[in-house]
């Protein structure tokens, strides 16, 4: 397992938390040690699609089965950015009107 991810991880655990509880560990379990509940998980989703936006979005009925602890929740997430690899040319955030500048071009075929 990959040490930088699953600090990363054990990081947004913590700060969803808002507790200042010391950083959690691989076998950390959400719910039992942690105490997490499910305000805490939908902070803990939306924080791990802002800093992982290639992911696109974490569907929360698929993830709970993988949030048993941390290590597995990021397994899971390995997985899923395996399953869904941004292009090596595409930016990790498109600039602002990307969109834009995308319809643009559909527009005007050259």
């Amino acid at each position: 397992m990959s040490e930088l991810l699953l600090d990363r991880v054990a990081d947004d655990v913590v700060a969803a938390l808002e507790t200042g509880l010391p950083p959690a560990g691989e076998h950390s379990r959400l719910y039992e040690d942690l105490g997490f509940d499910s305000l805490m998980l939908i902070e803990l989703v939306d924080r791990l699609q802002e800093r992982r936006p290639a992911l696109g979005d974490l569907p929360l009925p698929d993830m709970v089965g993988a949030m048993a602890d941390i290590g597995s929740l990021t397994d899971w997430l390995r997985g899923t950015a395996e399953e869904h690899p941004r292009p090596p040319h595409a930016p990790a955030h498109p600039g602002p009107g990307a969109a834009a500048r995308g319809a643009k071009a559909e527009e005007n075929p050259a």
